[in-house]
């Protein structure tokens, strides 16, 4: 099986379904297009009979840069804005939906959203020197799942940290925090790594695998839905991150917000 797609790939491999990011000269950003392809293509993956398993991955340097500061400096209005949001939100969700295990198989580095994806997996598979962050505070945004999961898996100290001051950390340090599950040396280690991951799940039956799958999703399906996307739906809505990625698209630097501190303002 192979989906009709410009800017993901799919390949069944049983009992394997891969989803593979594949706009790696933007280092797998999600625009909308993107975005609207991962969707088609986990129905697609959902609903092969020969796949137990949906493997996410990406090409190139990075698992996924998270939104495409570009499109979004292109939004016409806040509005717009947030329909950028709020269909990245529809990817988290649906990932969630899935009636199969899914193994995040991080190649490289993941940022911002490309970041809370590795939230919604069920098994993170990383290579060791892969640099994650979450920089949304520099837009005037929040991730939804590092201030509210956050701080019951790395701790509240950590969490905050991480949060707060948007400073990145490696596959490794994630690894010894929680949110990794196993780690591999090199990306072409990746797909045997999953494997092994996949053959092992397969020595417990079906229904048991399902329960406990069904379970991990709950949590993490309130935590994202209820609190961390209408969070962010709420800044989005804000002017400020809209100039922001234009003030990036032009100068390639984060904005200054150090005046905002001093005179009060928000």
């Amino acid at each position: 099986m192979a989906g009709n797609y410009s800017l993901v790939k799919t390949r069944v491999d049983p009992p394997l379904g891969w989803l593979v990011f594949s706009r790696p000269e933007r280092l797998n950003a999600f625009n909308t297009s993107m975005m609207r392809e991962v969707l088609a293509a986990l129905d697609e993956l959902e609903g092969d009979e020969g796949v137990r398993f949906v493997a996410i991955t990406g090409e190139g340097k990075a698992f996924s840069a998270g939104i495409d500061l570009g499109e979004l400096a292109e939004a016409g209005s806040p509005e717009e804005a947030e329909r950028l949001f709020s269909t990245l939100a529809m990817v988290v969700e649906r990932i969630l939906g899935l009636r199969k295990p899914v193994i995040m198989a991080v190649n490289g580095h993941a940022i911002g959203g490309g970041a809370e994806l590795l939230w919604a997996g069920d098994i993170v598979v990383a290579v060791r020197s892969a640099r994650i962050s979450w920089p949304e505070s520099l837009w005037n945004l929040a991730p939804p799942f590092l201030p509210t999961l956050g701080p019951f898996v790395l701790g509240p100290a950590r969490a905050a940290y991480l949060a707060l001051t948007a400073e990145p950390i490696t596959a490794e340090e994630a690894y010894r925090m929680g949110l990794v599950s196993l780690l591999v040396d090199e990306p072409g280690q990746l797909e045997d790594a999953v494997n092994r991951v996949a053959e092992k799940i397969m020595a417990s039956p079906p229904a048991a695998v399902e329960s406990i799958v069904s379970m991990l999703r709950a949590g993490k399906r309130g935590w994202h839905t209820q609190l961390g996307v209408a969070e962010l739906k709420r800044l989005s809505k804000d002017t400020t991150a809209l100039q922001a990625a234009k003030s990036f698209k032009d100068t390639k630097r984060p904005p200054d917000y150090k005046s905002l501190w001093r005179t009060g303002k928000k």
